[in-house]
């Protein structure tokens, strides 16, 4: 029983969120030494999985940009990567052989990967299931970051070749999201980022794996489906601040990607 108290001890994650705020999903003890961090720079679209404090403490003093990092105890980390993807099982591995980057290189945030960290930094169920719904999409996230990286590696960088493109398309991302309501044509939008809409076109899928408009069409399902779950507006009044044409339009879309009505939702 003893040996189970302390092996429960050092199996720790936690949460820190981009204003710094900390959530517990396994309790962390004040001292593990090395660990595992899931880092992920919301503004800049870059992740990575580093290990050790070095890694860590850079993280903390070079994040002028909100970085969403989950953290692991070593422990937690080994026996995570144990049930992971040959990805998290290689890695793991390296780590004894001094390596302490998933990636050499920041890899891309993509968008399934933006919805899980807004699940996590959006939830507003009861506080009794926080942790294990926080403990899911811990788990949730930690494979698509694999699933992403393992397609970084069959991918070539055709169309972002410069920092410049990737600004750009990020710059026509934001636009894009704050003007939901009201989207701009392809054309537009392409003029207002300041790139030709090949370019716009081609490196949105190649940054986001996403075309601009099915990327558009998620995030705002996702927006719907939290303020559903908040139950403080219609869904009439939902699918109109969210840019719908219709309501119709809106129902369908959202059974199609949740596989329930957004009446049938709001009334769980």
């Amino acid at each position: 029983m003893g040996c189970l108290v302390i092996f429960m001890g050092l199996m720790s994650i936690r949460i820190i969120l981009p204003d710094r705020q900390t959530l517990e999903v396994l309790t962390f003890g004040k001292d593990h030494g090395n660990t595992v961090w899931l880092w992920c720079n919301v503004h800049t679209l870059q992740h990575n999985l580093v290990y050790g404090k070095r890694a860590a403490a850079k993280i903390k003093t070079t994040r002028p940009d909100p970085h969403f990092i989950i953290e692991f105890s070593s422990t937690t980390f080994r026996t995570l990567a144990l049930t992971g993807n040959t990805a998290l099982r290689d890695f793991a591995k390296r780590l004894k052989k001094g390596v302490t980057q998933l990636s050499p290189q920041p890899l891309v945030l993509d968008a399934a990967m933006q919805q899980c960290i807004s699940a996590i930094t959006h939830y507003q169920g009861i506080e009794d299931t926080k942790r294990m719904y926080l403990y899911a999409h811990t788990l949730e996230l930690l494979w698509l970051q694999q699933e992403n990286y393992l397609r970084s590696l069959q991918r070539r960088i055709i169309y972002v070749k410069s920092e410049y493109d990737r600004e750009r398309i990020v710059f026509a991302r934001d636009y894009l999201l704050t003007h939901m309501d009201l989207p701009p044509t392809l054309i537009e939008l392409a003029g207002i980022a300041g790139i030709n809409e090949f370019k716009l076109k081609r490196g949105f899928k190649e940054l986001f794996n996403q075309t601009v408009f099915g990327y558009l069409a998620d995030v705002r399902l996702e927006m719907a489906r939290r303020a559903l779950k908040e139950k403080e507006k219609t869904v009439t009044r939902i699918a109109f601040e969210l840019g719908y044409a219709s309501l119709q339009h809106f129902s369908a879309a959202f059974k199609k990607k949740f596989g329930v009505s957004p009446a049938k939702y709001l009334e769980r």
